[in-house]
């Protein structure tokens, strides 16, 4: 009966805010406060976002849609999960689409050198060096990577200013980046490891507390040095 609550809620119904004249919190308390006060809400996002996803193609566009709505919790503003989620995906159709093809080629091309230079430094140990330094180019391009759909979402930039802004802010806001990629990668790791068992975890939560923990963990330096 509660799963049935669940996929038959209203996804148009207004999400909780919190109230103004509430002390200002920061840091895990806020992200505590946060994220109990939007967790039935994170997982209808969860369950949008999958059904967004079943074209494959629209996977870059559906994490536009996502991470709007997991800013929008951090910014306290009222949601209608449903459409605001819809209007995000088309608002941030071309963007977002752009960015997710780059990443994928990106990603290809790191994991294609680091296996072919670690077989190389099997025979020769020269080729240590060219792999070391395309792991740390991967940790970069992860970290950098958490900031491209926060801004596609929150400011109106080229996608080359896109980048070059989550290069910058990855580097000025690197303790919370850090600690919120350390965190992110744990929860990957969780659910790599025990597939297939955590296949309910990836239907009703995964990806939205996912794109919570990334939103949160970008979006002060974002409203620090872009937004402001």
């Amino acid at each position: 009966m509660r799963i049935l609550k669940i996929l038959t809620a209203n996804f148009e119904k207004e999400g909780p805010g919190i109230n103004k004249n509430d002390p200002q919190k920061e840091g895990f308390s806020l992200f505590l406060e946060i994220l109990i006060l939007r967790f039935w809400d994170i997982i209808k996002l969860n369950l949008i976002f999958i059904l967004y996803c079943i074209p494959i193609v629209t996977i870059g566009p559906a994490l536009a849609a996502m991470t709007s709505i997991t800013i929008s919790m951090i910014q306290r503003k009222h949601i209608y999960i449903f459409s605001d989620f819809h209007k995000a995906f088309k608002s941030n159709f071309k963007q977002s689409f752009i960015a997710g093809i780059i990443y994928i080629i990106t990603i290809v091309i790191l994991s294609y050198s680091l296996a072919y230079y670690y077989k190389l430094a099997q025979n020769n140990y020269f080729f240590y060096s060219i792999f070391f330094f395309c792991f740390f180019l991967s940790v970069f391009v992860g970290l950098a990577w958490l900031y491209v759909y926060p801004l596609i979402t929150t400011v109106h930039l080229s996608l080359k200013d896109i980048f070059k802004n989550s290069i910058l802010l990855s580097i000025v806001c690197f303790k919370n980046t850090l600690l919120g990629a350390l965190v992110y990668w744990l929860i990957v790791s969780v659910n790599i490891l025990f597939f297939p068992l955590a296949l309910p975890f990836y239907i009703l939560l995964s990806f939205g507390i996912l794109s919570f923990i990334g939103s949160f963990a970008t979006y002060k330096g974002i409203e620090t040095f872009i937004i402001k």
